[in-house]
């Protein structure tokens, strides 16, 4: 048995989907009120566990072999939760899977930067590297780029969204909505894209589906341990980005960039009273400043999980998809 902690979002359902799909006894992590047929007509067990509550982990974790981590709190689903809880929720979570006999731990993180300390999620996820490090079960800690289906949506897109149910960007996060609501569509509408820095800033963007295909390939690849970059086939700067964008959508689109400290003094600004959105802020100024200029195509053949999508592909399947 394997479970998948965060199933409910977007990149665990998929993990979820993809280990059901290989075969795999699947268990799903959810909080009610969220039903998740979805994911038990794709062959999942449910168990209702929550992070923040100990108690309900011993349950979740019977007879598990593997845990893939993916659980986050970027739109919280709930007031008041945030990355500090998230990280002695994942410190219960290790210790009891410990206890439990669990074998592996496939942890979803984000690239190191220099601005790690100041971003609270990117710091919550260090922490929890250092405690799987600590833990001494095997593990992986999966690093990877911006997805193209979350990070393009940002930069003014409703086309990566399509066909994707558990979309974080849809979510009910108020935040998020009003950021959707002003940005949602500027690339179809205006031809603009929206990134935060520099537009030659270049990353490996890894399609949220390889992730998936990528984390479940993890659980049994124990030659593979501790933290590892993980990005898409080909490194793309912005410009690259608008120019696919403008070749799917049939219109010229050029990006408009907002300087990174603009990001950093809504950060601050907002930290006490919206720590949620300061959060997001914190994000798109790590976008604006770090770097995934990456080549991990050995590690990805090693993983057996190839061709991997490039954004033109994910764009063009998208784009073919009827709107919502």
């Amino acid at each position: 048995m394997i479970l998948v902690v965060g199933a409910t979002g977007h990149l665990g359902s998929l993990v979820v989907r993809e280990l059901a799909r290989q075969g795999h006894p699947v268990r799903a992590m959810v909080r009610p009120p969220d039903p998740a047929r979805d994911l038990v007509k794709a062959g999942a067990e449910l168990i209702s566990a929550d992070l923040l509550l100990p108690e309900t982990l011993d349950d979740a974790l019977r007879g598990v072999r593997a845990v893939v981590a993916t659980a986050s709190v970027i739109a919280p689903a709930r007031r008041g939760e945030n990355d500090e809880g998230l990280v002695r929720g994942y410190a219960t979570l290790i210790d009891r899977a410990r206890a439990a006999g669990v074998q592996r731990v496939v942890h979803a993180s984000v690239p190191e930067t220099p601005l790690d300390d100041g971003v609270p999620m990117v710091r919550g996820k260090r922490e929890v590297e250092q405690l799987l490090a600590d833990s001494g079960i095997s593990y992986a800690t999966v690093r990877m780029p911006p997805f193209p289906e979350v990070w393009l949506a940002l930069a003014g897109s409703s086309i990566p969204v399509r066909g994707e149910p558990r979309a974080i960007v849809t979510r009910s996060y108020p935040f998020l909505r009003r950021f959707r609501r002003l940005t949602g569509t500027t690339v179809e509408r205006r031809g603009l894209m929206l990134v935060p820095g520099s537009a030659s800033i270049r990353n490996a963007f890894l399609s949220v589906h390889d992730a998936a295909r990528l984390m479940a390939a993890l659980v049994d690849a124990t030659d593979i341990s501790g933290a590892v970059d993980i990005g898409g086939p080909e490194v793309l700067t912005w410009t690259d980005v608008a120019r696919l964008f403008g070749q799917v959508i049939g219109r010229p689109v050029r990006v408009l960039t907002t300087p990174v400290g603009v990001y950093t003094a809504g950060q601050r600004a907002l930290a006490r009273l919206a720590p949620s959105a300061s959060n997001v802020l914190g994000l798109h100024r790590v976008l604006g400043t770090a770097e995934t200029p990456w080549d991990t195509s050995e590690v990805t053949r090693r993983l057996g999980v190839h061709p991997l999508r490039t954004v033109e592909q994910v764009l063009r399947e998208k784009a073919a998809l009827p709107a919502d």
